[in-house]
């Protein structure tokens, strides 16, 4: 039996090498799957653009065409680059500038006269 366990351990056959981890490769970079944001975050400052044009004609109209702009900006902010990210955040804040004093001025004056 002895002999049998020093076979065993000297027999190069039945020694078994050291398993070497497989190669990893780098994982990609998702950018494929976000590059359609890119879209929302041009649509979104055409329409910011748009309602800032929209309110030297209509306010409610403005209104809503910067609510419908913050919303784009808000997913596009899942763009797949800095620069399309920058446009949605400039997007973001420009309507939601307009959002904020078309509400205030809505609320605020015709409510206000309006209860005279």
């Amino acid at each position: 039996m002895d002999k049998e366990v020093k076979q065993h351990i000297t027999d190069p056959a039945l020694q078994t090498a050291p398993q070497e981890p497989a190669a990893v490769e780098p994982a990609e970079k998702p950018t494929r799957g976000r590059a359609k944001y890119n879209k929302f975050a041009l649509i979104s400052i055409v329409l910011t653009v748009g309602a800032w044009i929209a309110l030297s004609f209509e306010g409610k109209i403005a209104l809503a065409i910067s609510v419908v702009a913050f919303i784009c900006g808000c997913i596009g902010l899942k763009s797949s680059t800095r620069t399309w990210r920058n446009t949605a955040v400039t997007s973001l804040v420009a309507s939601a500038v307009l959002m904020v004093v078309l509400t205030a001025f809505l609320i605020v004056i015709f409510v206000g006269l309006n209860s005279l």
